[in-house]
C-alpha cells in the first residue's frame, strides 16, 4: 500500500509522517528529490535527495523522474527508480503536492493500492503554525492555499488535522485493514 499525504504548508504532513514512521516500524518512507535548500527545515534532511536546480532539470530532461512538480519556486519529484520499491509488498508513506498526488494515483492506481489523504486545517491555524515554526515567507506559502484546497475532492480521505493523536489513529486504522 502507498499512503499519499497532502495538505497546505503548515497542515502537519511531516509531523504526521514522522509519528507514523516511529510507531509503525514496517512502514517505510518513499524518498523524493528536491531542489530546495537543505538548510530550510532540519527535520526533513532525511526525507529528500537534495539536488541543485540544474541537477533536477537534468533529471527532467533525461526522463529520470516518475513525476515532479514545482512548488514555491523549488522542484519536488520522485525518481522512476524509487517507484519500484512500492511494488515490494511493503507499506509506504509519502508527503506529496496535490498535482503529484493526482499523477501518482492516475499512473499507479491500477498497480498498487493507494490511499490518498488530505490534511485539512483552517487558514488562520496554518498561519499560526507557520509562525511557530519560524517560517520567513508566510505570504508565499499561503498563495497556494486556495489552489491546494480546491483539490480536496481528489482524495480518498480528508482529515481535519486539529488533533495529532486522532489523525494518527485514523491512518493507523487504514494500515491495519486487510487489502
Amino acid at each position: 500500500m502507498l499512503i499519499l499525504i497532502s495538505g497546505c504548508s503548515g497542515a502537519g504532513k511531516n509531523t504526521v509522517i514522522n509519528h507514523l514512521l516511529r510507531k509503525n516500524p514496517d512502514l517505510k518512507y518513499l524518498k523524493s528529490c528536491t531542489s530546495r535548500n537543505k538548510e530550510n527545515r532540519d527535520d526533513e534532511t532525511d526525507s529528500y535527495i537534495f539536488l541543485t536546480k540544474e541537477e533536477f532539470e537534468d533529471k527532467i530532461k533525461n526522463n529520470e523522474l516518475f513525476e515532479y512538480e514545482e512548488i514555491h519556486g523549488n522542484y519536488y519529484g520522485i525518481l522512476k527508480s524509487s517507484i519500484d520499491d512500492v511494488f515490494s509488498g511493503t507499506n509506504y508513506v509519502k508527503d506529496i503536492g496535490v498535482l503529484g498526488q493526482k499523477n501518482m494515483t492516475e499512473r499507479l492506481g491500477n498497480k498498487v493500492k493507494i490511499v490518498s489523504i488530505f490534511l485539512d486545517v483552517p487558514k488562520h491555524e496554518l498561519i499560526k503554525r507557520l509562525k511557530l515554526r519560524g517560517e520567513k515567507n508566510i505570504d508565499k506559502r499561503m498563495e497556494r492555499f486556495e489552489f491546494e484546497s480546491a483539490h480536496r475532492p481528489n482524495y480518498n480521505l480528508i482529515i481535519q488535522n486539529d488533533n495529532l493523536d486522532k489523525t494518527i489513529e485514523i491512518i493507523e486504522g487504514i494500515l491495519r485493514k486487510p487489502e
